[in-house]
């Protein structure tokens, strides 16, 4: 029954149309650049395909010779139609995007002791693993709005990772301002200066006085009123975004690929878990016939694992850790989650979020047995554990890792104490150690920096912040208006 729930959706790949709907079931048949140019759906849902294509092992096989940039383009094929950008076109965004990351191969994967395999994400322009979808997702809205001549404006709640990445993508393009909203005190000094250090016109950054759930409820806010977000030309460049998850599920494929080109074993992989844009990738990326195990690991703060034991929980306060990414209670890519193993659902989705609205999640059975066959999760309940991980995989390898990626290779080091599994397992490290030098000092060594983390650090800064009691959505608001109005073409 299990099985029959997650394939029920799938077409075959000889499928030509693909459209789009919204987890709550009120938006149907939308084209992919209407996808691409938005946030939440008109219904408050999120946007995922109408159909799942399906990969045979043998497509697999064929697949495992191709540098990541062409496998970028034979998966995302699948799901964007020749009419809505030509294949000639599509190939040569991703040579753009990809050309920007620091090595050609884009996703190192180096193999370290005690079994140990950890997939390098983060070569990309901002240090972290967003940049793989982000670059492209900027190549794509220059494509679409020098075509329309029309302007569009971003917003993005960011942890950390996303806004910079998202920034980079976007800098500069006259067709598009963003604006990113951070946890003023909840990022790393890095973090933080690589959003407030661009001053670029077009980028606008603010600074709130609380955690990433607070602010996530700014943009919830706004695209609520969808109105507004048509005059304005809103979208989301965040996991919001679809075509965000889409990119993402290439490096699913593309580590498989390098760890198994026989296509005929299943590789465990280990995802340090913050929002669940990533997580959300992997599961269509099965549903497509890709032979995985996903194993999210998470720290403390994240409701995921309470939700599969028990399927109830309450929503509380978010704890600042070292691993600031994981500072979030409620992973909002959930929602697509469950659709996904619902067998599309609407009514059960918004059941669920009607509650969660209410900082209360209560899941049905039947749905928490197929998140539990479908995810494992690992829980890393402290940052001392965090530290130990860090200085051990310098210890064993001379090797760096950031306290996010060490949330994933504590899962390892636990199954080797516990199992003597020989499964195949990767790491998919999210960022660079080099973003945070603090975490790595405390975990008793010495940190890695560079020339450009360097200069971050005395670079001039832009920025506004949005104290307590101030009413921040009003604020956005306005901002967005002046932008708008200050753009007209």
């Amino acid at each position: 029954m299990i099985e029959d729930s997650l394939h029920s959706s799938k077409q075959s790949t000889n499928h030509t149309i693909m459209r789009y709907q919204s987890t709550r079931g009120g938006v149907q048949d939308v084209e992919f650049k209407d996808v691409l140019l938005s946030g939440y759906a008109n219904d408050g849902g999120m946007f995922l395909p109408m159909s799942t294509p399906t990969v045979s092992s043998a497509t697999l096989q064929k697949w495992s010779a191709l540098s990541f940039e062409d496998l970028a383009y034979e998966v995302t094929s699948l799901y964007i139609e020749e009419k809505d950008i030509p294949s000639t076109d599509l190939k040569d965004i991703y040579h753009k995007a990809f050309s920007t990351f620091k090595v050609p191969d884009v996703v190192p994967i180096k193999k370290l002791s005690d079994r140990l395999t950890i997939a390098e994400l983060f070569h990309g322009r901002s240090l972290a693993f967003k940049d793989l979808a982000m670059s492209c997702l900027g190549q794509f809205y220059n494509y679409f709005l020098t075509k329309s001549q029309e302007h569009l404006t971003l917003v993005v709640c960011t942890s950390g990772d996303t806004g910079s990445s998202a920034i980079e993508s976007v800098r500069g393009l006259h067709l598009v301002d963003i604006i990113v909203i951070l946890p003023r005190g909840r990022c790393t000094l890095i973090q933080e200066r690589q959003m407030t250090t661009v001053l670029d016109n077009n980028v606008h950054v603010f600074r709130a006085d609380g955690s990433s759930d607070d602010i996530d409820l700014i943009v919830r806010k706004l695209f609520a009123d969808s109105e507004f977000v048509r005059m304005q030309h809103l979208a989301s460049s965040s996991s919001l975004n679809f075509v965000r998850i889409l990119i993402q599920m290439v490096h699913f494929f593309y580590i498989y690929l390098k760890m198994c080109p026989s296509a005929d074993e299943e590789v465990e992989m280990v995802l340090p878990t913050g929002g669940g844009g990533n997580i959300t990738a992997g599961i269509i990326a099965k549903q497509m016939g890709l032979p995985v195990k996903l194993v999210c690991a998470v720290n403390h703060n994240n409701i995921l694992s309470r939700i599969m034991k028990s399927g109830h929980c309450l929503l509380g306060d978010v704890q600042v850790t070292i691993a600031p990414a994981m500072d979030i209670q409620f992973a909002y890519n959930l929602e697509r989650v469950w659709y996904l193993i619902s067998g599309g659902s609407s009514e059960t989705v918004k059941t669920i979020m009607a509650d969660v609205d209410r900082n209360i999640v209560n899941v049905p059975s039947d749905i928490i047995a197929l998140m539990n066959s479908l995810i494992k999760v690992y829980v890393v309940s402290n940052d001392e554990e965090v530290k130990d991980t860090i200085r051990r995989c310098w210890n064993d390898n001379d090797y760096f890792i950031c306290p996010h990626t060490a949330i994933g290779v504590s899962y390892i080091y636990a199954e080797l104490n516990s199992s003597s599994n020989k499964q195949k397992s990767v790491v998919l490290a999210t960022a660079s150690p080099l973003k945070f030098p603090d975490a790595i000092k405390a975990s008793g060594l010495s940190p890695p920096t560079s020339e450009a983390i360097e200069d971050l650090l005395t670079a001039p800064t832009k920025y506004t912040d949005l104290d307590l009691g101030l009413d921040w959505t009003s604020i956005v608001r306005r901002k967005i208006e002046e932008i708008t109005l200050s753009r007209k073409i």
